[in-house]
């Protein structure tokens, strides 16, 4: 009697639990959704409801990337759509930041796959020809008196952010690097920027120019 006595109450106990945790992410769904349409509108929103969507972010994404494998979604498709809702968020928000407080890094794959100048360790190993888009990024470093690093891997882009320590990031890659680097990232804000692949990943890839000016002129101070 006694066993059956204390079954009752642990299921109870689980269902108290179950309900909670349930009434607690379906109001998170909804304060994520009202918030989502206000950055969508560039509506002002509150420090709390940008605490919810980072939050939100990190708990839901590998949870649509499963439901996408599920509905035959793309995995870029849902970065995409990640990496579109961080950058609103941190462009919510004024700054007034340094240029020499600021940071571009993109991958090395910017480069001509042809150019035998190596400027991983040294941008200004670039000799300017302007086949690629390092030498625009380059006119933009030195036009805003900002840092711009160009990284193989995840690995050497963490190193360079902590020799670097800006207070803001400008990132240019992939879509799976760029949600890489978002999630071990978070004390910093980062606005990603996709960077275009007509010739497949990894290879002469090209960035909006127009679309990184536009950001550090949202970050710098006038």
């Amino acid at each position: 009697m006694i066993s059956y006595k204390q079954s009752i109450i642990y299921a109870r106990y689980v269902i108290i639990i179950l309900i909670t945790a349930f009434t607690l992410i379906a109001i998170l769904i909804i304060l994520t959704l009202i918030t989502v349409k206000q950055l969508w509108y560039n509506k002002y929103i509150p420090f709390y409801s940008k605490g919810i969507i980072k939050l939100s972010l990190n708990f839901f994404y590998p949870i649509m990337i499963a439901i996408g494998k599920v509905i035959n979604v793309k995995k870029d498709d849902i970065r995409r759509i990640y990496a579109e809702l961080n950058n609103r968020l941190i462009l919510v928000d004024a700054y007034n930041v340094d240029g020499e407080d600021m940071l571009i890094i993109t991958p090395h794959c910017l480069q001509k796959s042809f150019c035998p100048y190596k400027i991983t360790h040294n941008i200004y190993n670039c000799k300017r020809c302007g086949k690629c888009d390092v030498d625009k990024l380059i006119s933009l470093k030195d036009k805003y008196n900002i840092h711009f690093r160009i990284a193989t891997g995840g690995t050497l882009a963490r190193k360079i952010i902590k020799d670097v320590n800006p207070k803001v990031i400008i990132a240019i890659a992939c879509e799976r690097d760029l949600i890489s680097g978002l999630q071990d990232v978070k004390s910093i804000p980062v606005v990603a920027i996709i960077n275009s692949r007509p010739e497949g990943p990894c290879m002469n890839t090209n960035v909006s120019i127009d679309e990184v000016e536009k950001a550090i002129k949202h970050f710098i101070k006038e």
